[in-house]
């Protein structure tokens, strides 16, 4: 594993889908289902809870060294991603938080290792950094506290030190 989430998650690829309120479900089971997906690793979640690649190429990167250092919580590449992306400790929480429901209208699908998995043109790129409003953050589960510490700095460092405690938190 490289020494970076840059080096370590150059395969990461992610979009968002919009879809009617009651499908997303039946979509992303479509999605897991309907590709040959044999050696990849697929992640579908809530577009709310997902504020951009930065996010998402965080999470994987905890994710691959919990693994690599044995302190994983999960067998599974996504399942693990998926705890670190909702910057939980538990990974029944953290899919209560992340996983589609029936009021889901966006999903982000993330294709974290192996191939192939192909986009149709539904599916569009998940930018750098989305959707970074106080109120998201809050939903998120940051604190007030937490962004009253924030400073000049930008929104999306709260979400990558949510991320990055997880580590202390498992322990």
């Amino acid at each position: 594993m490289g020494t970076s989430p840059e080096n370590t998650t150059k395969r990461l690829r992610a979009w968002t889908i919009t879809t009617r309120r009651g499908m997303a479900k039946a979509l992303m089971d479509k999605i897991l289902a309907g590709k040959d997906l044999t050696n990849t690793q697929v992640l579908v979640v809530r577009a709310d809870m997902i504020f951009g690649m930065d996010h998402l190429r965080s999470a994987l990167y905890h994710a691959e060294r919990a693994i690599v250092d044995g302190t994983n919580s999960s067998e599974s590449l996504a399942m693990e991603t998926l705890l670190y992306a909702s910057a939980e400790r538990q990974l029944s929480t953290a899919i209560k938080k992340m996983a589609v429901g029936d009021q889901t209208e966006e999903v982000v699908v993330a294709q974290l290792a192996g191939g192939p998995l192909e986009p149709d043109e539904t599916w569009h790129e998940l930018d750098i950094t989305t959707g970074l409003t106080v109120d998201r953050l809050l939903r998120f589960g940051v604190t007030k506290t937490e962004l009253s510490t924030l400073g000049e700095r930008p929104l999306l460092e709260l979400v990558l030190e949510r991320v990055a405690a997880v580590d202390i938190l498992k322990k």
